[in-house]
């Protein structure tokens, strides 16, 4: 007989966050939907993440580690672990962020009622300490990819993809902003995300990130734009014009 597949692939790719990691697999263990494989991957860390992995995975075998010898950054990272993947749906998870226990269960039953290709749901921010700090990212119902060009509000941590309606998929290995890429590529194939309105993710802010290259985002987010020839160059402007400012609002507003 053969052994039963996952529903639900996790995708943690982990470069030296022995500090938080292990928080972000007690998020996962507490989620009230348990069929789901997590591929831990670690990105030759130079701390004791690899330690904190296998650890993990000797107390579940849920758990499957994919330990690289050589480091080849975030994209690389997830696409070592979109190589092993046995479950229909996709999810992403960065190592520092986590999941309130309900995530799972209420967008898989999203997109069993909707029939929607991609989920993604709001989201807040933290800090070091897991203390909720001023800003996040309220969901909108339908992101298609003109929306999104204004508003790049799908959280890579907030995101359930159903593999079986998008096909296979990669990330691009960029510099910056490799999520941003992904969901710009499937958008622009014809499929939309359907938001949910409740916050079910965390996301960490770490010390000095938010003052971080962020001309560098915002060169690489103009160059992807003006390569989407799907829209026109006025409105490519346009949007990456309304992308500025919601960026800043991210910072400002918290989502209910």
């Amino acid at each position: 007989m053969s052994e039963k597949q996952p529903t639900v692939s996790i995708i943690i790719p982990c470069y030296n966050c022995e500090q938080f990691v292990g928080e972000t697999m007690d998020a996962v263990l507490a989620q009230t939907y348990s069929d789901w494989e997590c591929i831990l991957i670690d990105d030759a860390s130079t701390d004791g993440s690899a330690d904190v992995i296998r650890e993990y995975a000797a107390r579940d075998e849920r758990f499957r580690p994919v330990l690289l010898e050589r480091n080849v950054g975030a994209a690389g990272a997830r696409n070592a672990g979109l190589d092993t993947v046995r479950g229909r749906y996709i999810a992403f998870l960065d190592s520092d962020d986590f999941w309130v226990p309900e995530k799972l269960e209420k967008q898989i039953s999203f997109i069993e009622e909707t029939g929607a290709p991609i989920v993604h749901s709001s989201y807040r921010f933290v800090d070091e300490d897991g203390e909720f700090l001023p800003g996040g990212v309220k969901a909108t119902d339908r992101v298609d990819l003109r929306l999104y060009m204004r508003n790049t509000e799908i959280g890579m941590s907030t995101s359930l993809v159903d593999g079986q309606q998008t096909g296979e998929f990669r990330l691009r290995d960029i510099r910056l902003c490799q999520d941003t890429n992904l969901w710009l590529e499937l958008l622009s194939r014809g499929f939309v995300s359907r938001g949910i309105e409740e916050v079910l993710v965390h996301y960490r802010v770490r010390e000095g990130q938010i003052s971080g290259s962020k001309f560098g985002m915002a060169k690489q987010v103009f160059l992807l734009w003006m390569g989407i020839k799907q829209v026109s160059l006025p409105m490519r402007l346009f949007s990456f014009a309304s992308y500025a400012v919601n960026g800043f609002r991210k910072r400002m507003q918290t989502p209910d």
